[in-house]
């Protein structure tokens, strides 16, 4: 999951280091704690405490690095790229002993041409190394020790924020997978009479348990949608290939003669090949694909289903056996 923030959402501008670790101490506390207010306010304070173009939170998944948090300096900020070149060094923080890592001076080969200085440190969760705090400046900077301490004690108060988010999402997580096998067990009207495939109504309530857990780990969903323009395939032959297909992958009858194909952390010549095996067996209708892309399509699918739309159309458009088109998003970031 990747935030972008391009200015704090609380400032703290003209306050003491002390007084504003006391500030942040005392949010942390609040019963109804948000911690991206606390996120914010930190990375903001250690940009203008420092005077550096960047700040971010850099969360460890399956043993790597990705940015999870992160605010830049002004409107003359670089771009995001250059927060994803501090990651390299956000690894060597991990592998400190003392679990910080102060740089006044950057190689170009370690931080790129536009990193010149960085400092980071250890974030940590019940004693285990959770991700890495850090700062990013375009030029060399002279770091002392208090410095240090100052940057490690915000990653002290980052870490129990993290701990408090991640239960939370868990907790979120487990609410969404109990209401889904409810609805499923409950609710006979989530199946299609006619083929037994899941409906629409179903597909809401898939979007809600799966989407969220989806944009947090980045797991990209490829989608295909189709629809017959002539005779449908049996009842029978559409069960066959939904019943072989893998585990975590679905398919949605739509309407009689409409369905959707969800093939989740599948990119496109995954979902090619798929496609390419389950079309002959539904007669080949014409067929439009898109990914869904974490950190740029909504949660309800809107977006993605009207570019497999489009998709379809010009598959329609373009005719004869086998067509399956493709439309992607273009490169524009949500908000958070």
């Amino acid at each position: 999951m990747v935030f972008n923030r391009s200015r704090p959402g609380e400032t703290l501008v003209g306050v003491r280091p002390g007084r504003a670790l006391q500030a942040l101490g005392e949010l942390l506390r609040k019963q109804d704690l948000d911690p991206f207010a606390l996120f914010d306010a930190a990375l903001g304070l250690l940009i203008r405490q420092f005077q550096f173009d960047h700040a971010l939170i850099a969360r460890l998944s399956d043993d790597h690095l990705d940015t999870f948090w992160w605010v830049a300096a002004g409107t003359g900020a670089k771009e995001p790229v250059e927060v994803q070149q501090g990651l390299r060094l956000c690894e060597r923080v991990l592998r400190e002993p003392e679990g910080c890592l102060a740089l006044g001076t950057v190689f170009p080969t370690e931080g790129g041409p536009w990193l010149q200085a960085f400092a980071g440190a250890v974030l940590r969760e019940g004693g285990r190394s959770i991700g890495t705090l850090a700062i990013l400046h375009s030029q060399p900077y002279a770091f002392c020790d208090g410095d240090i301490e100052f940057i490690k004690s915000v990653a002290g108060l980052l870490g129990r924020a993290l701990e408090i988010e991640n239960l939370r999402y868990q907790l979120q997580v487990a609410q969404d997978t109990l209401a889904l096998s409810t609805a499923v067990a409950q609710d006979s009207t989530l199946e299609s009479h006619l083929t037994g495939l899941p409906n629409g109504r179903f597909l809401e309530v898939w979007m809600k348990g799966h989407l969220h857990h989806a944009r947090r780990q980045k797991e990209t969903l490829a989608l295909a949608l189709w629809e017959w323009t002539g005779p449908v395939p049996s009842p029978e032959r559409i069960r066959t290939v939904a019943h072989s297909l893998r585990g975590d992958d679905l398919m949605v009858e739509l309407s009689p003669s409409r369905c959707l194909l969800l093939l989740p952390h599948t990119l496109e010549p995954g979902a090619q090949n798929l496609l390419d095996r389950i079309r002959p067996e539904l007669d080949n209708p014409p067929t439009g694909a898109t990914l869904w892309l974490p950190d740029r399509d909504d949660l309800l699918l809107n977006a993605a289903m009207r570019r497999a739309e489009q998709a379809r159309k010009q598959a329609l458009l373009e005719g004869g056996e086998g067509g399956v088109h493709w439309k992607f998003a273009t490169l524009v970031t949500l908000d958070p």
